[in-house]
């Protein structure tokens, strides 16, 4: 199956990357790298189907470092935030007929994830009956809706629901929390705190 051969996976880079001051997908890390070569890196250990969800503007520079067909361009939907970014990356998948039976959507701003972090994961939705809505960590009694699981069938309503009139949930902590069946919730291991967490300034690195 497609879930456990060569899962999807998408890194959401088109924030705005204010408190950086720069595009954290570029900034320096290690050796001769940066954000983007060294999540890039460690997700190539599980998949050949890894995309980048961008803003228009930012298409031109990371052509530079991967392939145009693993760049996916935000649509002009009036969603705002990580959202925006899940659901074009459906709707790209979808059209272009490249999605299996779920997404797995990392934050640029991760770079020290460690692949055990993102092997439970993967791990838990293939050893887990199905269907599953979705699969995220929670820390201290926070959920964490990024480096996450989310099943096709979730994200194909959710951007059915976007598309009608009305006021729309841009939570995604909240569109998590009720979810039908209810997601799969795990508990970060208190070792991998750190090499979790998002890095939004210099002074984080």
């Amino acid at each position: 199956m497609t879930t456990n051969i060569n899962p999807t996976f998408v890194i959401l880079a088109g924030g705005q990357s204010v408190r950086m001051g720069k595009d954290k997908g570029f900034v320096p890390i290690g050796i001769n790298s940066n954000f983007l070569i060294f999540l890039l890196k460690k997700l190539e250990k599980f998949s050949t189907s890894i995309y980048i969800s961008l803003r228009q503007e930012q298409i031109e520079n990371y052509t530079k470092h991967t392939n145009e067909k693993f760049i996916i361009q935000d649509r002009e939907i009036s969603i705002e935030g990580p959202l925006k970014g899940i659901i074009s990356s459906y709707l790209h998948l979808k059209e272009k007929n490249q999605i299996g039976d779920f997404i797995f959507f990392l934050p640029i701003d991760i770079p020290y994830i460690e692949e055990k972090t993102i092997q439970r994961l993967l791990e838990t939705y293939n050893s887990n009956p199905k269907p599953i809505s979705g699969i995220f960590y929670t820390q201290e009694k926070s959920l964490e809706p990024l480096c996450a699981i989310y099943s096709k069938k979730i994200l194909s309503q959710w951007a059915e629901s976007l598309s009608l009139p009305g006021l729309h949930e841009f939570s995604l902590q909240k569109r998590i929390l009720s979810l039908d069946p209810k997601p799969v919730l795990i508990t970060l291991p208190s070792g991998e705190k750190n090499s979790f967490r998002n890095i939004n300034s210099k002074a984080e690195l």
